[in-house]
Order: C-alpha cells, then sequence, then structure tokens
C-alpha cells in the first residue's frame, strides 16, 4: 500500500501523498549514506554486501569473475542510484519530463562526485572511481525516465477514463 501512494504522489499531489514521497526519500537518503560512507568497501571483507554468490552463479554460465565482477559492480551502483531519479522526477513533477530527467542525472552526478571525494580523502579503505560517478548518474536517469513514463501513462489512463460517454453508447 505505502508503494502505491508513493508511486501516486505525483499523480494525486496531495498532502498525504507528498508525505510518503517526503518519508520515502529520507529513507533512501539514509540507506544511500550508509552504502557511500561504509568504512571500507561494501563488497569486500567487513563489507555489506558479498557478491561471491552471485559471481558463483555466473561462473556456472561461463562468464569469467573477472568480466562478471565489473558489471555487477557497475550495476549495482547504477540500482543504488535508481531510486534517487524516480524520486526526483515525482518531486518535481510540474517541470518538463526532460528537466527532470537531466536534473535527476545532473543531481546524482554531483551527489556521487563528493561522495567519491570523500571516500578517497577521508575513507582510508575505500577508493575513488570514476566509473561509480557514471554509474550512479545512469542508474539515476533510468529512474527518471521510468517515473516519467509512469506518471505519464497514469495520467493518461485517468483522463481517458473521465472522458463522458456519449448518449448513444450508454444503455
Amino acid at each position: 500500500m505505502g508503494g502505491d501512494v508513493v508511486a501516486e504522489a505525483s499523480v494525486n499531489s496531495g498532502p498525504r501523498e507528498r508525505r510518503w514521497l517526503a518519508a520515502a526519500a529520507v529513507l533512501y537518503a539514509a540507506a544511500v549514506a550508509t552504502v557511500l560512507f561504509w568504512p571500507v568497501h561494501v563488497d569486500g571483507v567487513g563489507g555489506l554486501f558479498r557478491f561471491d554468490p552471485v559471481l558463483d552463479l555466473l561462473g556456472r554460465f561461463g562468464i569469467p569473475a573477472w568480466a562478471s565482477y565489473s558489471m555487477l559492480e557497475f550495476g549495482s551502483n547504477a540500482a543504488l542510484f535508481l531510486p534517487l531519479g524516480v524520486l526526483w522526477a515525482l518531486a518535481v513533477d510540474r517541470w518538463p519530463a526532460v528537466l527532470r530527467i537531466l536534473t535527476a542525472g545532473l543531481l546524482a552526478a554531483a551527489i556521487s562526485i563528493g561522495a567519491e571525494l570523500v571516500q578517497g580523502a577521508f575513507i582510508a579503505d575505500r577508493t575513488m572511481d570514476p566509473r561509480d560517478v557514471v554509474a550512479n548518474s545512469l542508474g539515476a536517469l533510468i529512474g527518471a525516465i521510468a517515473a516519467v513514463l509512469v506518471v505519464r501513462g497514469v495520467r493518461r489512463a485517468r483522463r481517458a477514463g473521465a472522458r463522458p460517454v456519449p448518449a448513444a453508447d450508454r444503455t
């Protein structure tokens, strides 16, 4: 139920829906901050996640570990920022679609660059990686595109459902 309310926030734009959107944004920000500023690599020893089971599965399909690790890491970074794009596009739903999408990508890039600089300068066991900025930005762009398309579809469906039925078609 809560997810439906968040998804509808940009369509209904009422105070209740906006509160759900704000709550989702706060929870998301806390989760991202935890991942970005974890003291060691999140997929290494002492990290939050282990990629080993997934890498083993990919290896069974003949994908070498060196290729699958980089793809899995890139995909995970993109997935981490996908909700940012969704939440941003819903929050600024009165902006033109292209602007919502582009600013989501720029916001993700800015956050990622800042996080990478902090990781490189202040967290000894973390490293800076420009590929993370690219992956994070791409994830936010994909999330924003998805949100724009879903909201557009919901609005069209509502408009189609609100059209008066011609008298000849009424029974």
